[in-house]
């Protein structure tokens, strides 16, 4: 990915604690870390898990949360410095509308930090974070409400918050060009993989590959079912590579149901390739690195990224990657994988018969693969979000 912000050494980490001179009280938005399978969710989860355990002891957070007893609470430390704050949500409306405002207030938060939209009553210190603009550059991909909804909000949030976080620099880029924020205030925390995402023993990934009746080798595809994750072109593609290269082994779809995935299975039920594709559903999180590992090559030609955390997931359990030469995955895959135009079928066809073909290939991009995946880390993350949460409080400190 290259340089994506500041690098924080140990030396930064030190300071980053020093520089909350007296306890700070920081609320997070959780409620999407209650959801599963979805980009938002692993985010916000792998943050709130490195910041209670990471450095700066002199930071408490309060955790708003839609449902408090979700098990992802439960995964915490006992102990920690933290509390969960159950929010009415009432499908985002209550939420923005007045009770995490509310609930901050009781709470005597010094900062708050979201994603994507602000709730409209809070007055205090904002962070927001803004993954990408996909609801401008691809509008027909998400529901109309939700559409109108971001772009009303989005915007309003930005330039109400103190600090826009953002996961790339192609994302920053765009943020600062379609809105006019300023440069310096939009600063990007890249995501990382989770350590549970490395090669498997064969064991293990004969254990999680056993429910599902599959065998190691498999092509996969995964991402919440929806038009700009492209997997209508994934179907075509690996269509042609079966009837023109003699191509022989299933291509595994995993993922959510989503926004336009109707049409998705329909073409597939059509297609003469529908015996060996083999749509999985959500992939538990615990036996996905064994997913990855098990598959001879990863297929995400989306359409639009503002990071794309399955592909940096992939290359961490050594799976070599075919990606979309778009938006943020090249920043991010740099040469560790095989980037294409993801509306060209052919090159995407040509592109999985290459690495199908050859072990020399297969076995030099799992090698990069893995090296790239770990420049990345959550800790990392943690530090330059704590460093963000500094810079939106000193205004308020200087008071």
């Amino acid at each position: 990915m290259g340089r994506t912000g500041p690098e924080l050494g140990p030396s930064d980490s030190t300071r980053t604690a020093a520089w909350f001179w007296e306890e700070v009280h920081f609320g997070i938005d959780s409620h999407s870390a209650e959801r599963e399978g979805e980009g938002n969710s692993t985010y916000i989860r792998n943050l709130i898990s490195s910041l209670v355990t990471g450095p700066g002891d002199v930071i408490e957070f309060s955790l708003f949360a839609g449902r408090p007893d979700h098990a992802f609470y439960r995964t915490l430390p006992v102990g920690g410095r933290f509390s969960v704050v159950r929010v009415l949500q009432g499908k985002g409306l209550a939420r923005v509308g007045w009770s995490l405002a509310r609930s901050a207030k009781r709470a005597r938060i010094d900062g708050l930090h979201v994603q994507y939209s602000a709730p409209l009553g809070y007055r205090g210190p904002l962070v927001v974070t803004v993954h990408d603009l996909s609801f401008l550059h691809l509008p027909e991909t998400i529901p109309h409400g939700l559409r109108m909804a971001l772009r009303m909000l989005v915007p309003w949030s930005m330039r109400r918050a103190a600090r826009v976080i953002t996961t790339s620099e192609f994302s920053r880029r765009d943020i600062v060009a379609r809105y006019a924020i300023a440069p310096e205030k939009v600063v990007v925390t890249p995501l990382a993989a989770h350590p549970r995402f490395c090669p498997q023993a064969p064991k293990d990934v004969a254990s999680a590959l056993g429910p599902y009746g599959l065998q190691p080798g498999f092509v996969m595809s995964l991402g919440r079912l929806n038009r700009r994750k492209n997997l209508g072109r994934v179907l075509e593609a690996y269509a042609q590579i079966r009837a023109t290269r003699g191509v022989k082994v299933p291509l595994v779809i995993g993922g959510k149901l989503d926004y336009g995935s109707r049409e998705v299975l329909r073409r597939s039920k059509l297609s003469e390739t529908k015996d060996s594709v083999w749509f999985v559903g959500l992939i538990p999180d615990e036996i996905l690195p064994a997913f990855y590992s098990a598959a001879s090559c990863l297929l995400y030609p989306s359409l639009f990224e503002g990071f794309g955390l399955p592909v940096l997931e992939a290359m961490a359990c050594g799976t070599p990657v075919v990606t979309s030469s778009r938006t943020a995955l090249p920043e991010l895959v740099g040469d560790a994988g095989l980037l294409v135009d993801p509306e060209n079928v052919e090159a995407l066809s040509q592109a999985m018969a290459r690495i199908l073909a050859d072990q020399d290939l297969r076995e030099e991009l799992s090698r990069r693969g893995i090296a790239r995946s770990r420049q990345f880390s959550w800790v990392e993350t943690a530090r330059r979000t704590l460093a963000v949460y500094q810079e939106t409080l000193r205004p308020a400190v200087s008071r």
